[in-house]
């Protein structure tokens, strides 16, 4: 049998010195290339790793009870900057309530009334 190989030794003849550079400078790009990526890879690790360690927005709401006035009923809630703005509706009117977000307590009340015409 014949040695139909494509690759096979005996077949290859030496390399030309501007073929063994170009060849040179292939492997040494791919090299800075894989270093590159092995950089980026270790910034977006370290990132992830960063990001499971803060203990950013888990502490800023606590509140695990928030009064309500007798008959409210919660039409919205938004939780933002460390307050939590409660949207009632109270024997059919409207108001707002601003809670702290960690203790849980009123900090303001709004409420809404109809302009009077002049």
């Amino acid at each position: 049998m014949s040695n139909n190989t494509p690759n096979s030794n005996e077949d290859q003849e030496p390399l030309s010195p501007e073929a063994e550079a170009v060849i040179k400078r292939a492997r040494r790009s791919f090299g800075v290339s894989m270093m590159i990526m092995l950089v980026g890879f270790m910034a977006v690790a370290g990132a992830l790793v960063y990001r499971v360690t803060q203990n950013s927005a888990a502490n800023q709401y606590q509140a695990q009870t928030i009064a309500l006035p007798q008959g409210a009923v919660v039409k919205s809630a938004v939780a933002q900057s460390g307050t939590i703005t409660l949207t009632l509706e109270v024997n059919g009117e409207a108001m707002l309530r601003i809670v702290d977000a960690k203790s849980g307590l009123v900090l303001q009340d709004v409420r809404f009334s109809p302009e009077l015409a002049e």
